[in-house]
């Protein structure tokens, strides 16, 4: 009998556990952001920074990764 892979296998409960704790500090933010709206003015150049930025921090590692690994 084949055994079939799943979400909870133990292989995989770092990835559940990075899904959980990123789901738990975008809602907590969400919720700082709803009680303090007037602190957070974010400005263009700021949210491209917040999008772009983490992108290209591991764009930057994988490309280094496979240089280094060949």
């Amino acid at each position: 009998m084949m055994r079939t892979k799943t979400l909870l296998d133990k292989a995989n409960l770092k990835y559940l556990l990075i899904w959980l704790i990123s789901l738990f500090l975008s809602g907590l933010l969400k919720f700082i952001g709803y009680l303090n709206s007037d602190v957070l003015i974010i400005n263009n150049f700021l949210l491209l920074s917040l999008v772009f930025g983490p992108a290209l921090l591991v764009t930057i590692i994988l490309v280094f990764n496979k240089f280094s690994n060949s």
